[in-house]
């Protein structure tokens, strides 16, 4: 017996590393296409292309944000109905055709309408992979395999500026939008149909042979307990907002989104959009624009598995904390050293350092029970996507305002200071009940006090 069991788990450990190899690369495609349009903007507005101004282009990256907010809600609702594999795969066809087809787009209102329409595939990509790595990972690895995931989104945000600057001399912009949409199309729709298993959560009242099959095979143990929860999608969702809404967890889930919206927004309206625009307008060529926006995603890859790291090992929540205070006082350095280049490299690393978005989104999944973990990190998503909504608009009507080039930083570091504050009134940890406690979550609410 021993022997067998010993044989067999190299094999267990290979397929979940094989998983979490295939998700990761998927996130790179996802951080790659949400940054797309960031390496591409200096060109687009310096040629004029499309008719777009900067409050323009701010327009059509918002639309892109609302359909991130639209597919998060939407991939929620469908995931469970049609399961986590399929939600998969229908939003990376969504987002890879509407990427690929931008070079297309006759006029702004088409470019728009086509990034809204990936943006709805794009925005629930994350919420299912997170949800899909934490019911497949071993107990112990929860938080370093998301973080993992999540640092693919970084890879991907690094790797769209460095083509920017490697192809945007040579060739038209609209290669990076090709690029960016024929990879996950041709390569990885294929790979997730062949090799990404369903939730066995979701299979349970559906197919439980298989269910229990998928999870012997990965070496999970499968809580039977949530099966009847699982047949009922909308039960489910009812319960759970409830149990993350009654009276001694409402503070705390709000304070939480309240620092999502801003943590998101900043990542999606500053570094995935905005960065190298200000950069241009402190007086930096294109293509140094470019670099310098390589080195902040850079950072983030550092920071982001640093980060991760001492969540394991310390409070979580403090983690996330220092990461907001540090980046809201790099982006005052920032505006102040403009004009030294190699100071805002280093500056630049730091801010990529101190990003917070992988290590909070992690810090939310973790800090909640099994059975609502999917609903509040839909919910976050859409929360944080909100704000990206907002502040990637507001990022282009500060890039049309004419400010000094140092307050365009300056103004950015709010954004970063109101989370670091409401985050110090929010407890680190949500109680975790069973998940029958969740199940009877009405119950629950109106006696907690």
């Amino acid at each position: 017996m021993e022997m067998e069991k010993s044989t067999s788990q190299p094999t267990q450990k290979a397929s979940f590393a094989a998983l979490l190899v295939l998700v990761t690369v998927i996130a790179v495609a996802d951080g790659y296409d949400l940054t797309v349009l960031s390496a591409a903007l200096p060109v687009i507005l310096a040629k004029h292309e499309w008719g777009l101004t900067a409050a323009t282009a701010g327009v059509v990256a918002s639309i892109q944000m609302l359909g991130l907010l639209i597919g998060a809600i939407l991939s929620g609702s469908l995931r469970d109905r049609i399961g986590g594999r399929k939600m998969l795969i229908l939003n990376l066809l969504f987002f890879s055709i509407f990427t690929a087809i931008v070079p297309l787009a006759p006029n702004a209102a088409v470019l728009g309408a086509f990034r809204f329409l990936g943006g709805l595939g794009l925005g629930g990509i994350i919420p299912v992979m997170i949800v899909l790595v934490s019911e497949f990972s071993p107990p112990g690895r929860r938080h370093l395999n998301n973080t993992v995931l999540l640092m693919g989104t970084a890879v991907g945000g690094l790797l769209a500026p460095l083509s920017g600057a490697l192809i945007l001399p040579h060739a038209n912009f609209r290669w990076l939008f090709v690029v960016g949409g024929l990879f996950p199309l041709i390569v990885l729709v294929p790979l997730v149909g062949k090799f990404v298993p369903e939730s066995p959560t979701y299979l349970l009242t559906r197919r439980a042979d298989e269910a229990r099959t998928i999870a012997d095979r990965y070496g999970i143990e499968l809580d039977e307990t949530v099966a009847p929860m699982a047949s009922d999608g909308e039960r489910t969702r009812s319960n759970a907002l409830r149990y993350l809404f009654n009276r001694s967890r409402v503070a705390r889930t709000v304070l939480l989104l309240i620092a999502e919206f801003f943590i998101m927004g900043v990542a999606l309206g500053l570094t995935s959009t905005w960065l190298p625009q200000y950069l241009v307008l402190g007086g930096f060529e294109i293509t140094s624009a470019l670099l310098v926006s390589v080195t902040t995603f850079a950072g983030a890859i550092v920071g982001g598995l640093v980060g991760g790291w001492l969540q394991d090992r310390t409070n979580p929540k403090l983690i996330v904390v220092i990461g907001c205070f540090g980046g809201a006082a790099t982006l005052l350095l920032i505006g102040a050293a403009l004009q030294v280049a190699a100071l805002v490299y280093v500056l630049v690393f730091a801010l990529g350092f101190l990003n917070t978005i992988y290590i909070m989104n992690g810090f939310i999944a973790n800090s909640h029970p099994a059975a609502v973990r999917a609903t509040m990190v839909g919910l976050a998503f859409g929360v944080g996507r909100t704000g990206g909504i907002f502040l990637t608009a507001a990022g282009g009507w500060v890039a049309a305002a004419a400010l000094p080039p140092a307050a365009n930083f300056w103004l950015w570091s709010v954004a970063l200071f109101i989370p670091a504050v409401v985050l110090l009134f929010a407890r680190s940890t949500s109680s975790v009940p069973a998940a029958g406690a969740v199940a009877n979550a009405p119950a629950v609410a109106s006696t907690v006090g």
